[in-house]
């Protein structure tokens, strides 16, 4: 997204303007780029919104949302996340843990 998430967030709200419904990719690109934009607020809220609207987010933004939260130090939050995952039939990847592994090792040094 390279800090154009304004840009595309007011593109995304126009969306229901136009009558247009977003569907999961378009979902998936804006968590993944309020992930890059370390927004984990508007992440979530645009993760909950996907599932309540019946569909499935992919594995890159749960990954991307999950380890943002790891990063903010957010440890409840992201596994909750995890297990939504998992419920939603997503099996988490060598990378998720590794990337769990290194924010948690991240805390022990500081």
């Amino acid at each position: 997204m390279n800090g154009h998430m304004k840009e595309a967030s007011k593109l995304f709200k126009s969306l229901g303007e136009l009558r247009l419904e977003p569907n999961s990719v378009i979902y998936n690109i804006m968590i993944h780029g309020y992930c890059k934009e370390e927004s984990s607020y508007r992440a979530l809220r645009l993760l909950k919104e996907m599932i309540d609207n019946g569909m499935v987010p992919n594995l890159a933004s749960f990954c991307s949302t999950i380890g943002l939260l790891c990063k903010e130090g957010k440890w409840k939050e992201a596994e909750f996340l995890i297990q939504k995952m998992i419920n939603s039939g997503l099996e988490p990847s060598v990378s998720l843990y590794n990337m769990i592994y290194r924010a948690k090792s991240e805390v022990l040094v500081q």
